[in-house]
């Protein structure tokens, strides 16, 4: 197999920097910077861990297990499953944190988090929604209107976009989809918080 040539390793580079967990965590900074509790700040950093955490050891055990090739959930039966237990995931950790009378900005963040993945999966028969593209639109949509993060994050959506095109894992219209879903959760979560 041929080494990667320069403008794939900077699209893994992207995609890893990128990746929905680090657009997620800083998006809750972003979002809670400044908040009238600092407690604030720490529920929703520690909830986008948890279920960052619980996704990653359920992708080690798959792969550990032998049944799946690779912890990223590259094949199609992969993806699904991956998918399906992520989705359930956030639904649950969503419920639990409103049970928990955690601020209702960080339930309906989770809570769309999860429509995201669900939405992806859903539309599998179709095309294969770019998850880290979707990931990197609601970012950059929790972000606002905090301008100079709101840029950076849409200009990431942008990079990772190319990149998952690049690394030929996505074809236009999966891109396309994902920013979509993204900018469709942010709608919906600054309506929420309007509400």
């Amino acid at each position: 197999m041929p080494e990667p040539g320069a403008p794939q390793r900077v699209a893994r580079l992207v995609s890893i920097l990128v990746h929905p967990v680090v657009a997620m965590l800083a998006a809750a900074a972003v979002a809670t910077d400044g908040a009238a509790s600092p407690a604030l700040r720490w529920q929703a950093l520690a909830s986008v861990a948890a279920a960052a955490t619980a996704v990653m050891l359920y992708s080690g055990l798959k792969t550990r297990s032998g049944r799946w090739a690779h912890v990223d959930a590259s094949q199609r039966h992969e993806r699904a499953q991956l998918n399906r237990f992520a989705s359930w995931l956030l639904f649950v950790l969503a419920a639990g944190l409103a049970m928990a009378g955690v601020h209702a900005g960080i339930v309906a963040t989770i809570a769309l988090s999860g429509a995201i993945v669900l939405a992806g999966h859903l539309l599998r028969c179709w095309l294969k929604s770019s998850l880290h593209v979707a990931f990197a639109a609601f970012a950059a949509c929790i972000a606002w209107p905090h301008v100079p993060a709101t840029g950076v994050l849409l200009a990431a959506t942008v990079a990772v976009a190319w990149s998952r095109l690049a690394l030929r894992r996505h074809l236009p219209a999966e891109v396309l989809s994902g920013a979509l879903l993204g900018v469709a959760a942010g709608a919906a979560l600054h309506a929420i918080m309007r509400g």
